[in-house]
């Protein structure tokens, strides 16, 4: 896993690439840049401190809190700035974080079980 460092390297490598792109209409790729959680404590090496993995909802927009004051608060303006009209909720994170993922990765699908498997439990 990479060392806090190295993703601040790897995202600007990233920011840059995406800068000069098109898409089909012709405008350009606006990246807007997180700022990245400094001070969050102890973690095991695991833990993902990235305020891009936030969640878009009907009106608001869910972000991980990380209990880094400064990054918190910066990294919430910038959403607020991003997404006019709908509330930005900041939630602690840690349990999540320290499996390497965050809020949008939790929110996926699940797909449902296919009903016609017959059921386990059943065929004994």
């Amino acid at each position: 896993m990479a060392q806090p460092a190295d993703l601040g390297a790897g995202h600007r490598r990233s920011a840059g690439r995406y800068r000069p792109t098109r898409p089909a209409r012709g405008n350009r790729i606006e990246v807007v840049e997180l700022p990245e959680p400094a001070d969050f404590g102890r973690r095991g090496k695991e833990f993902l401190g990235c305020y891009v993995n936030y969640y878009v909802a009907n009106g608001a927009v869910v972000m991980p809190r990380f209990g880094d004051p400064k990054a918190d608060s910066r990294a919430a303006a910038i959403l607020r700035e991003q997404y006019p009209g709908r509330k930005v909720v900041q939630v602690p994170v840690d349990h999540i974080g320290e499996g390497g993922g965050g809020i949008h990765c939790s929110t996926q699908q699940l797909p449902t079980a296919d009903r016609r498997s017959p059921d386990p439990a059943q065929s004994r």
